[in-house]
C-alpha cells in the first residue's frame, strides 16, 4: 500500500501523528515495534523499506518461540517519522488510543533469501527486545496475511519459559507503560538528540583547551577482593567486552588499549557517533554483545568478531577524557560522568551512558554476581583519569577470571581433533612463566580456527623460562596469542585449578598480560590512619590524598614506594641536614621550603642538630632510619635535600656537587657530553665522580671527598674548577647564573657546594608532573637515550630490581683528596 493510504486515512490538524512524506533510505535501515491500545490492544510491525516504513498489524505481538507462528496482517505504510511517535490518537480518529513504542533498531536482509522469488522476507533484528533471526511469510490464500516467525538460533525460547509480550510492558524511548502513555494527552516524538540540560560552561572550569592527543592510553583497574566501603566510591557492573578509546574529530577512530584502530570492526558504532555531532572528543567505553538475557557476553562477542552470527552491539560509555578541545583527564570523575551523561543522547541504539550506584559497594556486587554480570568496577568519585593502572579504580569479579599467553599445544585424545590443550603463561620481569593447561570450554570451531592461528607460530623452542615436563606435546608456539580464561583458583604450585576457554583477546599485547593478583584497599576507612608495615609500624594519616595527580599517586602510595627502596635512598639521606620541599596538598597546590624542626614536633623519627656557626637559635633537621623517612612523607615532603656534610661534623663537607643547568636552546644530547666532558677533566685532578639525574632538566655530577676541608676552601676549587672550563670550552659553558648569558650554553653550577647550600638527594622524588626521580646511573649507562626524568615513582623499582650491581656502589667507602689542598687522612 502506497504511502497516500496513510495520508487519507488522518487529518494532521487534529492528530499528533506525524504527516511525514517518502524520503530514501540509508544503508542502515530501521524497524519499530509499536504497542497500540486502539478498539483491540495489538503491536504494529513496521520494517523500513524504499522510504517507508512497511507495516503489519500482530495482534498476538511477536514470539520467540520458532514453533509459534504469530499472524500478522499487511496494513498501510508509514512514513519513517512515525517511528519515533509515541502519544495518544484522539477519540473519534482512525486508530483512536495509546500508542507506545516497544521496541526498535535496525535491520538486515538475510543475503541468502535475497535472489528467493517467492514473497518470504527472512531477516535479522538489532533491537532491545528483539534480536535474532526471524522470517515474514506471505499466506497465499489470502495475500494481506502473513506470519511473524521467529527463526532458531541463539535468542530463540519456548513460549512457556518466556513469554516477551508479558514480560516486556514498557516504552524503549520513555520507559512509561501503556497506561502511564495514556494519561498523558501530549504525543512526544523522541528523536537522536542531546540532553537539553544546560551544560556547564567548561571554560569556567579551569581547563585546558588544545588539539587532542594521538593516542591515550586508559586508565586501569586494580584487582581486589572486595568493593570498597563508603559513600566516596561509585559502583559500575563490569563489562565483558572490549575496551575501546573513541576518538571524535572530523571523523570517529575507535582504538583499543593496545592502540589498533578497530573503526572497520564496528562501522555502525563509528555511524553512530557521527551522528551525535560531537567535536575534539575522547570518550572512554566498552562495546558490548548482549545475549537474549539482556547481559554482555564476551563468547558472543567472540562470534560476532568471527562474522559467525549476528547480534546486538552496544558501546558503553563510561568516562569523557576531552570535549570540545578541553581536557577533562583533571576533573573528578563525578564531575566528567555528569558533563558525559548531559552530552550523550538517551535513547540512542548503539552508544550509551554506562551508569553507577554511589556507595552500597557490597551489595552492588551481590546484584551483580546474581544477575550474571562478571562483576563490578568500583571507582573513586574524586579520582582524575590517569593513564595506568591505579588503585582509585577497583575491579572486583564474580569469579577467577584473567588472561593468559599461549605457549604451546598438546595432542588431542579420542576423538578430538586439532590440539587437546593449550599451554598457558603470564610475563614476570620479561619472562613466560608457565602456569598450566586449558582444554574445555571449546567448540569445534574455535579448536579449528585457533589451531590454524597457532600453527603459524609453531616453533621447536619451549617460549617459557622454566618449561613443564610434556609427554604429550603437540608443538611449542612461540607468545603471540592471548586467550581468557575462567578457573576456580590458584594452587600452591602456582598453577590453574579447573580452567576453561572463554575467548581469543585479540585487543590485547602478549607482553602486558601479568599475573593479576587482589591487592589489599588503601583506603583512608573514614579518616583512619593507614599502617605500613615496617619495623616502624607507622601511621600514615589521610592515605588517600592525591600528591600527584596526573599518576594519580597517593600518600600512602609514596610511603610504599620509599619502604620498598629504603635500602637504596637511606645511605644518601640519614644523619644529614636537610633542606624539604612540602606540597600538603600535592604538586597542584601551595608548596614550601622547611629546614628547621618544629618546636614540639609529635614526628616519630626525626631529630634537631645544632650548628656551632649558626646566628639563629632554630636546629637544622635530620633522620636516622626508615622511621624518619616515612614521617618525611607525614609531612607531605615531595623534595629532599641535603647539605654536602653529615650531622656529626657540619663544617667538614664530604660531598662536592655540579649541577648541570642547561640554557635555552642547548640540547639533552648536549648536557650528556657536558657530564663526560666534566668527568674526564675531574680525572685530570685524580678524582672520580658520579652521575645522576636530577629529575629536572639537568645532570648532577657528585664526588666523595675526605673531611678535611673548611666549606670556604671547598667552594674556592669548585668556583675554579667551572671558571676552568667555562674558560676552556667558551662556546658551550658558563660559570655565571645570568639568564640572558646562558641562552645556547650550560650553566656549570658550583654553587651548591657552600655552606647550607643543597642539592636533591639521590632516589628522592621531585615534585613535578610524572613523579620524577633523582636516579643514580653508571657512566655506561648514560646516553641520549636516558632522560633527566626517565625514571620515576612508576617505573624505578622495576629499574633496581634488574640491575645486576650498584651503579654507586664505591661511592660511599671512596674519600678523595682535593688538589692542592691535600692533607692527614679523614677522621
Amino acid at each position: 500500500m502506497k504511502l497516500r493510504h496513510y495520508h487519507e486515512k488522518r487529518r494532521f490538524e487534529h492528530t499528533p501523528e506525524p504527516k511525514g512524506k517518502k524520503r530514501k533510505s540509508g544503508k542502515r535501515r530501521i524497524f519499530v515495534v509499536q504497542m497500540h491500545a486502539a478498539s483491540h490492544l495489538h503491536y504494529d510491525f513496521r520494517l523500513e523499506v524504499d522510504g517507508v516504513l512497511k507495516s503489519w498489524a500482530v495482534p498476538k505481538g511477536p514470539c520467540l518461540d520458532p514453533k509459534v507462528k504469530r499472524l500478522a496482517v499487511h496494513v498501510e505504510d508509514h512514513p519513517i517519522e512515525y517511528a519515533d511517535f509515541e502519544g495518544n490518537i484522539p477519540k473519534g480518529h482512525y486508530g483512536a488510543g495509546a500508542v507506545m513504542v516497544w521496541d526498535n533498531g535496525t535491520w538486515e536482509e538475510v543475503e541468502e533469501d535475497k535472489k528467493n522469488k517467492n514473497e518470504d522476507v527472512a531477516f535479522y533484528l538489532y533491537g532491545e527486545k528483539l534480536k535474532g533471526k526471524w522470517k515474514l511469510v506471505q499466506i497465499k490464500t489470502d495475500p494481506k496475511n502473513w506470519l511473524l516467525i521467529k527463526v532458531q538460533d541463539e535468542y530463540a525460547h519456548p513460549l512457556m519459559e518466556y513469554n516477551i509480550v508479558e514480560q516486556e510492558q514498557t516504552s524503549v524511548l520513555s520507559g512509561r507503560n501503556i497506561a502511564e502513555i495514556a494519561k498523558n494527552s501530549k504525543a512526544k516524538r523522541n528523536k537522536i538528540k542531546k540532553n537539553e540540560n544546560t551544560l556547564p560552561d567548561l571554560s569556567q572550569l579551569s581547563l585546558t583547551q588544545s588539539e587532542l592527543p594521538v593516542e591515550i592510553h586508559p586508565q586501569l583497574a586494580t584487582l581486589t577482593k572486595t568493593p570498597p566501603k563508603g559513600k566516596e566510591w561509585l559502583h559500575e557492573m563490569k563489562l565483558d567486552g572490549y575496551r575501546l578509546l573513541c576518538f571524535v574529530t572530523d571523523k570517529v577512530k575507535l582504538v583499543t588499549r593496545g592502540q589498533k584502530d578497530w573503526t572497520r570492526k564496528f562501522k555502525s558504532i563509528a555511524n553512530e557517533m557521527t551522528n551525535l555531532n560531537l567535536s575534539d572528543t575522547i570518550l572512554d567505553g566498552e562495546i558490548v554483545a548482549i545475549d537474549h538475557a539482556g547481559r554482555p557476553s564476551f563468547q558472543l562477542l567472540q562470534n560476532v568478531l568471527n562474522k559467525n552470527v549476528k547480534a546486538q552491539m552496544v558501546y558503553y560509555v563510561f568516562d569523557l577524557i576531552f570535549y570540545q578541545g578541553f581536557d577533562l583527564r583533571m576533573l573528578p570523575l563525578v564531575k566528567r560522568k555528569e558533563i558525559l551523561k548531559q552530552i550523550l543522547p538517551k535513547n540512542t541504539q548503539l552508544i550509551r551512558y554506562c551508569d553507577h550506584v554511589k556507595g552500597s559497594g557490597e551489595r552492588v556486587f551481590e546484584v551483580a554476581c546474581e544477575m550474571g554480570f562478571e562483576g563490578v568496577i568500583s571507582k573513586n568519585i574524586d579520582s582524575k583519569y590517569v593513564e595506568k593502572r591505579t588503585k582509585s579504580w577497583l575491579k572486583i569479579k564474580c569469579s577467577h577470571r584473567q588472561e593468559f599467553v599461549v605457549g604451546g599445544m598438546t595432542k588431542p585424545q579420542g576423538e578430538r581433533g586439532h590440539f587437546g590443550a593449550l599451554l598457558l603463561g603470564y610475563y614476570s620481569q620479561d619472562e613466560l612463566v608457565y602456569c598450566g593447561r586449558v582444554g574445555t570450554g571449546f567448540t569445534d570451531s574455535t579448536l579449528r580456527k585457533l589451531y590454524a592461528l597457532l600453527s603459524k607460530y609453531k616453533t621447536v623452542k619451549s617460549p617459557f623460562s622454566e618449561p613443564p615436563p610434556m609427554n604429550d606435546l603437540l608443538s611449542w608456539v612461540k607468545p603471540k596469542i592471548v586467550v581468557e580464561v575462567e578457573f576456580t583458583e590458584w594452587t600452591d604450585e602456582g598453577v590453574l585449578r579447573h580452567p576453561s576457554f572463554k575467548g581469543q583477546r585479540s585487543d590485547k599485547q602478549p607482553k602486558e598480560i601479568v599475573k593479576e593478583e587482589e591487592k589489599s584497599i588503601l583506603s583512608s576507612n573514614n579518616g583512619l590512619s593507614h599502617q605500613i608495615k615496617n619495623e616502624a609500624d607507622h601511621k600514615i594519616t589521610n592515605p588517600d590524598r592525591v600528591l600527584y595527580p596526573r599518576q594519580d599517586i597517593t600518600k600512602i602510595q609514596l610511603a610504599q614506594f620509599y619502604e620498598d627502596i629504603q635500602d637504596w635512598i637511606l645511605p644518601y639521606v640519614i644523619e644529614r641536614p636537610l633542606t624539604l620541599l612540602r606540597c600538603p596538598d600535592g604538586i597542584d597546590g601551595e608548596r614550601f621550603y622547611q629546614k628547621h624542626l618544629p618546636k614540639n614536633t609529635k614526628l616519630s623519627g626525626i631529630y634537631a642538630v645544632e650548628t656551632k656557626k649558626s646566628t639563629d637559635k632554630e636546629n637544622y633537621l635530620y633522620i636516622k632510619d626508615i622511621k624518619g623517612l616515612l614521617s618525611l612523607v607525614q609531612m607531605s615532603v615531595l623534595e629532599i635535600h641535603t647539605w654536602g656534610c653529615r650531622i656529626d661534623n657540619i663544617e667538614k663537607p664530604d660531598l662536592i656537587t655540579f649541577d648541570l643547568d642547561p640554557g635555552e636552546g642547548v640540547t639533552w644530547k648536549e648536557v650528556v657530553n657536558a657530564a663526560f666532558t666534566l668527568k674526564e677533566e675531574l680525572e685530570n685532578y685524580s678524582l672520580t665522580s658520579f652521575v645522576k639525574t636530577t629529575g629536572g632538566k639537568g645532570l648532577h655530577l657528585c664526588i666523595p671527598i675526605k673531611r678535611l676541608y673548611e666549606w670556604e676552601d671547598v667552594f674556592v676549587f669548585t668556583q675554579a674548577f667551572a671558571k676552568y672550563i667555562a674558560i676552556k670550552y667558551p662556546k658551550k659553558y658558563i660559570d655565571t647564573m645570568s639568564k640572558s648569558k646562558r641562552v645556547g650554553k650550560i650553566f656549570i653550577d658550583y654553587l651548591r657546594n657552600k655552606r647550607g647550600a643543597t642539592a636533591v638527594a639521590p632516589y628522592s622524588t621531585r615534585a613535578s608532573e610524572n613523579a620524577p626521580v633523582s636516579t643514580p646511573l653508571s657512566w655506561q649507562e648514560l646516553t641520549p637515550k636516558i632522560k633527566s626524568a626517565q625514571y620515576t615513582i612508576d617505573n624505578l623499582k622495576k629499574r633496581l630490581s634488574r640491575i645486576k650491581s650498584d651503579p654507586w656502589e664505591s661511592f660511599l667507602s671512596l674519600k678523595q683528596s682535593l688538589p692542592h689542598l691535600r692533607g692527614d687522612d679523614d677522621d
